[in-house]
């Protein structure tokens, strides 16, 4: 751990190349849709994946990006829950009223099409279940990305 990280997040991995997180709250989905970009990188051309961030009750990003690579085209409902309970507890404990931003990355994506809207519906739904918030959802491809509106 780094001794000028107070945090108690920051360790040595495979996460090094990211870029740095905001210091300031992201305030709206054009922010979001900003940090998503620089998160995703080049990744933009890559297989199907989502980018998870999670937020402080402030808008705040915690020091954590959670990519999940090569997912399906269809989402398993069962398995998306999976994954907001897991965000949902690191939000319980570290940051009480916060919420999730996803990125839903794809080469040919970056708009709504089906596979963004699968995937939206399926983590909304989760996260309403759950009593997740989630502040935004973007979707990405290599040419083109937007926020996804509710």
């Amino acid at each position: 751990m780094d001794s000028d990280d107070s945090s108690g997040w920051a360790a040595p991995g495979p996460d090094d190349d990211l870029p740095a997180l905001p210091v300031h709250p992201l305030r709206d989905v054009d922010d979001i849709l900003d940090v998503m970009l620089s998160l995703v990188g080049p990744e933009r051309a890559g297989p199907p994946a989502l980018w998870l961030v999670l937020l402080d009750a402030a808008g705040m990003m915690l020091p954590a990006v959670l990519p999940l690579v090569g997912i399906p085209l269809q989402p398993d409902a069962a398995q998306v829950r999976q994954v907001v309970v897991a965000l949902g507890d690191i939000l319980a404990h570290d940051a009480p009223g916060g919420s999730i931003a996803v990125a839903v990355v794809r080469a040919a994506g970056g708009d709504r099409g089906a596979f963004e809207r699968a995937w939206e519906h399926a983590l909304r739904v989760a996260c309403d279940d759950l009593g997740v918030r989630v502040c935004a959802v973007v979707a990405i491809g290599e040419h083109r990305a937007r926020v996804l509106a509710r």
